[in-house]
């Protein structure tokens, strides 16, 4: 059957219709909140069309998904992952026209070269300690854990509305301290058996390590100077 109009997702989905999918995938997730629902929607319909038979076009609601987004590390909205035979080849971040959205699936079918993301500078950063990085359970002891500088830690969750009141301060501290603390977001929901570890009952919780044992832990939206004054501490 050739899908020419977008399908939408939710986490319960994600695997049968995008990882096990014959066909490449683009995997859109996105949020009514965030971006303009009719625009996303038009350039959409105009890409399933065009690639009717050749690629799925996939829609997830992020608060229909929320797993699939820890998963997969998707933070700014809306965002465009690339899927060949189950495996992610590339991602998009931003609205593009159904234009600029062509030479990515191109390159999802293997019929032209790899775009250039404008957003690569921020990619690189990212490891770099520049930008709050995604950690999951399997993940955490080597990225928190043996880490060689002071790491925050916030466990958040995709419905909780004060994890989204501070993300923006987050962003604003890993900046600061990049290069000399790094900043981790684990996603409760998602992650469980971490959060049951270090007894996260209240979100956002933040917690602080340091030499791979925690040194503090604040819980609520806190302003920057407080959680800078922490950090400032540990280093």
């Amino acid at each position: 059957m050739q899908y020419d109009t977008p399908i939408n997702a939710n986490d319960a989905s994600f695997e049968r219709v995008v990882l096990r999918s014959p066909l490449p995938t683009v995997a859109v997730f996105w949020s009514a909140q965030e971006t303009p629902r009719q625009q996303l929607n038009d350039v959409l319909e105009k890409t399933a069309h065009q690639y009717a038979g050749e690629v799925l076009v996939i829609k997830l609601d992020v608060a229909d998904a929320p797993q699939a987004r820890s998963q997969y590390g998707v933070e700014a909205l809306p965002q465009f992952l690339f899927f060949r035979q189950g495996d992610l080849v590339a991602r998009a971040r931003g609205l593009p026209t159904a234009e600029m959205l062509r030479p990515w699936i191109e390159y999802l079918l293997e019929r032209g070269p790899k775009p250039i993301s404008k957003k690569s500078s921020r990619e690189d950063t990212t490891t770099r300690g520049g930008f709050p990085r995604v950690v999951t359970d399997a993940d955490f002891d080597r990225v928190v854990l043996e880490a060689s500088v002071p790491v925050l830690v916030d466990f958040w969750a995709a419905w909780c509305g004060p994890c989204r009141i501070i993300a923006p301060i987050i962003e604003e501290l890993a900046q600061e301290f990049r290069g000399r603390a790094l900043f981790a977001k684990m996603d409760v929901d998602a992650n469980p058996a971490t959060a049951r570890r270090y007894g996260v009952q209240s979100i956002p919780t933040l917690i602080f390590f340091h030499k791979g044992q925690t040194a503090g832990r604040v819980v609520g939206a806190q302003p920057a100077h407080v959680l800078r004054q922490k950090l400032e501490a540990l280093i």
